[in-house]
């Protein structure tokens, strides 16, 4: 390795360092280039940019290598939860060769690899199928993945416990004595899940989860996770990339960091920042130093030296301003073990505890937000979008695991311990309604110090990364504010400097340094999403601007006003002329009426806060929708409760947002307006009514809009209510219960947006549009159009493989008409709630689409 070129770089002749970074390949983020044209450049691109662009960087490091991460909408799957579970070492291995042999034989039927029967031995010995090898991806499961594959087909056996018929009744009401009424409880059906493979007895847990494999307990607590998804995804993405970090060439005698050499040094995530330093120079410039190897060299060696080994090395980490402030006056100076470092002067201190902090008659268990105000009952959800704040130390005194090294030990004594034990990972307490992820950064230093000591963690004063300034997470939007407060106060304490001026020593990217720039210009943050928002509507909305310039008289808006008022009589007046006049006002009324999307308003029904949505269906076309402002509430609590009783306490929760596949369904609509105009449409499951108001707009006769929970039903109403366009009379919010046995409405274009949420729903869509076509043939007509789609995907919920609609495609190619078929389009840059979080998400999502 060439020496680094600063002749005052402490550490010139080291060999360059190799960082292994945690990504998840389709994130990126808007940059701004030299000619101010926004550009997309990923994260993969900015920290490729900032180890192999800057110097003092490119000197020290390798380019960085990637992990890959886990998305949080990936481990809903089952499949892609065991995939990712696997590289992250968690399964054993008799169950990972038996979930690859249950996939083998499911997705490859023909080939039978393994054939059926045997004992667990012969069934183990015959799996030779790795799921490596298997196409999991979602292309390439194309038309494989609507069957119902269980991939512990070989793992257990459910079988239904039928209850005592003794049970089934309930005592009759005493009329006489009604304050001693007693009823029995009535006892259902129940399954009983038997492992067909042995049990470690090295497993910990209740009795329930250890009587079934390792596999199995992780489904079925992580399928309640709900909000907590990203929390366990990011878990998993580290434990991915400690086993690369650690690699195959495991040695005992490596016994912790001084005496292992790995492919990588160490590991990070892509929102870091490396210090990068700044001296000035004779000629009155600055240059950078070499200030991000030199940290993490000093301790390197530093804690090397000390007594106690190392199993685990923080380059980056931070804590709450309380915290802070009680680790640099009072825990380092008490516990620092190495001071003396080389010219870098950082001092090395062991990773803090709660008997650390008794030590100052502190309780660790625990820190208070500050709070001048009582505390009101509903305070917690009221304040759940701001931003924390602690006004004592205590509870988790360093957060984040975002720069930091493990050694082999301590690696596979922490996979050791979560083989054996789920709770590790995910826990509920017993009024929780669903699990909560535990965070990887309290996971590991916890693990480590209870096997190899306290003093086994060890941290240095001055790190060698920083989060970047307002990254825009949704994982952590509002805590966003607060990493940067506490990088400034740590580089204050390290530095004995001004906090803010942490910014200047280290890298960023362009946007980052306009953040920082608004920060020292208005002493307030600004997201990184505000910046690139205001670039790109400044530079999409700059046609509209100009047309704004252009003076509005009294004449003008006179005439909007008289063609809307002539639209909405004639709509009531007759439906001979409905096209025309609907086609003539949309342009009026997309530009006069509509909100733009970018100012939602917000309301009530009743007294559930509802929002503003305006979503773009073509060029020439928008609908504004309105839907529950924070979902997640509702869907957390009907994911968390029995099945049983989901219809009557919550109902179906998820048509009070708007889904990707209305859109699609919308502009299908557009196509086959010709059909669409004076016909009556009817849209089962139809939500918040995206496709029921582009119906009305596109000239249809009648809309009936069904769905079976009624605040969704008022949210249709109360958005298609608003729109000037619409008759009061076209569009009807209709109660329908797909699994009565009442006949459907009368139409003549059927629509099923974003319906299929489970194999039984879907398959009872699919009989209502066999009722629907047959129908049809009944009256002597052609098959009624239809329009289906589905964004979700969903195991179980092609609906085409059953018989009644196999039957129904040979009708049509009897009728030489084109049968039902599903055909895939790619939606980009959808952007809805992120149901589970509250927050919006901005994707590419690809759905599944019937028209007919």
């Amino acid at each position: 390795t060439m020496p680094c070129g600063n002749p005052t770089c402490r550490h010139r002749t080291k060999r360059k360092l190799r960082p292994l970074v945690i990504s998840i390949l389709p994130s990126s983020s808007s940059v701004t280039s030299s000619d101010d044209s926004p550009r997309k450049i990923s994260r993969h691109e900015q920290i490729t940019e900032m180890f192999t662009t800057n110097p003092s960087l490119s000197a020290h490091f390798e380019p960085p290598v990637f992990s890959p991460g886990v998305p949080s909408r990936e481990i809903r799957n089952r499949l892609k939860l065991m995939e990712y579970a696997n590289q992250a070492g968690l399964l054993p291995e008799l169950e990972w060769q038996l979930i690859c042999r249950a996939l083998n034989e499911q997705l490859s039927p023909a080939d039978d690899a393994c054939g059926g029967g045997g004992d667990d031995d012969a069934l183990c010995s015959e799996v030779t199928q790795d799921l490596s090898k298997l196409e999991l991806s979602q292309e390439s499961m194309a038309g494989k993945t609507q069957t119902v594959i269980d991939p512990f087909k070989y793992l257990v056996i459910t079988t239904r416990v039928k209850p005592d018929n003794n049970c089934d009744e309930t005592n009759a009401t005493d009329a006489t004595n009604n304050n001693k009424q007693k009823k029995k409880k009535v006892k259902k059906n129940e399954h009983e899940t038997k492992s067909l493979i042995p049990i470690s007895p090295n497993r910990r847990g209740a009795a329930e989860d250890i009587s079934v494999p390792y596999s199995v307990e992780l489904w079925r607590k992580s399928k309640t996770l709900n909000r907590d998804r990203s929390v366990f995804g990011c878990s998993l993405a580290h434990l991915i990339a400690m086993k690369t970090l650690i690699g195959d060439n495991y040695d005992e005698s490596d016994d912790d960091l001084s005496s292992h050499e790995a492919k990588f040094d160490f590991i990070l995530e892509d929102n870091v920042r490396a210090f990068v330093g700044l001296e000035d120079t004779d000629d009155g410039t600055s240059s950078s130093t070499c200030e991000c190897a030199c940290r993490i060299w000093d301790l390197i060696e530093a804690s090397n030296r000390a007594q106690d080994k190392p199993h685990l090395r923080y380059y980056g980490w931070l804590g709450s301003k309380p915290n802070l402030t009680w680790l640099y006056n009072n825990h380092i100076p008490r516990k620092a073990f190495a001071t003396e470092t080389g010219e870098g002067n950082s001092r090395i201190f062991p990773f803090p505890t709660n008997n650390d902090f008794l030590l100052d008659s502190i309780d660790g268990t625990s820190s208070e937000p500050a709070t001048s105000q009582p505390k009101k009952k509903d305070a917690s959800k009221e304040d759940s979008s701001k931003q924390p704040s602690f006004s004592t130390p205590g509870g988790t005194a360093i957060w984040g695991m975002f720069a930091y090294t493990i050694s082999p030990a301590a690696y596979h004594s922490l996979i050791a311990q979560l083989q054996n034990d789920v709770g590790m990972l995910m826990w509920k307490g017993k009024r929780m309604r669903a699990f909560q992820a535990k965070a990887i950064d309290k996971i590991i230093p916890r693990t480590v110090r209870e096997v190899y000591g306290e003093m086994s963690v060890h941290l240095s004063d001055k790190v060698a990364f920083v989060r970047c300034p307002m990254l825009g997470s949704l994982l952590h939007k509002h805590w966003e504010e607060g990493f940067c407060e506490s990088t400034e106060l740590q580089y204050a304490f390290s530095s004995h400097g001004e906090g803010c001026n942490v910014w200047d020593n280290v890298w960023l990217e362009d946007v980052e340094r306009q953040i920082v720039d608004y920060r020292k210009k208005n002493g307030k943050w600004i997201r990184k999403e505000d910046i690139q928002g205001n670039s790109s509507k400044s530079k999409s909305n700059g046609s509209a601007r100009s047309r704004s310039q252009s003076p509005v008289n009294i004449v003008t808006l006179s005439l909007i006003s008289m063609m809307l008022l002539v639209n909405t009589f004639a709509s009531a007046f007759t439906t001979s002329m409905h096209k025309s006049q609907r086609k003539d006002s949309l342009q009026a009324s997309t530009e006069a009426i509509l909100p733009n999307s970018e100012e939602r308003q917000r309301a009530k029904l009743g007294h559930v806060p509802i929002i503003s949505r305006t979503i773009p269906i073509a060029d020439e076309m928008n609908v504004t929708v309105w839907e529950m402002e924070k979902p997640s509430e509702i869907i957390q609590e009907w994911w968390s409760i029995d099945e049983s009783e989901r219809t009557s306490r919550v109902g179906d929760p998820f048509g009070v947002i708007m889904w990707p596949g209305s859109i699609l369904a919308s502009r299908e609509l557009m196509k086959q307006q010709k059909y669409v105009s004076n016909a009556t449409v009817l849209v089962l499951g139809a939500g918040t009514g995206v496709e029921a108001q582009a119906a009305a707009l596109l000239g249809a006769k009648k809309v009936i809009a069904t769905d079976i929970n009624p605040l969704s039903l008022q949210l249709l109403e109360y958005g298609a209510q608003r729109i000037d366009t619409i008759g009061s009379e076209v569009v009807e919010a209709k109660y329908f219960d797909l699994f009565s046995s009442d006949p459907l409405p009368e139409h003549e274009i059927l629509v099923a947006a974003d319906t299929l949420y489970n194999a039984e729903l879907a398959n009872q869509v699919g009989h209502r549009l066999h009722e629907a076509i047959i129908r049809s043939f009944e009256d002597g007509q052609t098959p009624t159009k239809i329009i289906v789609t589905d964004s979700q995907k969903f195991h179980g919920t092609n609906f085409l493989e059953e018989q009644e609609m196999i039957d129904l495609n040979a009708i049509f190619q009897e009728g030489k008409w084109k049968p039902l078929e599903w055909e895939l389009e790619t939606l980009k840059n959808f952007c809805g709630s992120g149901v589970l979080i509250d927050d919006d998400q901005i994707y590419d999502v690809d759905v599944r689409v019937i028209r007919r």
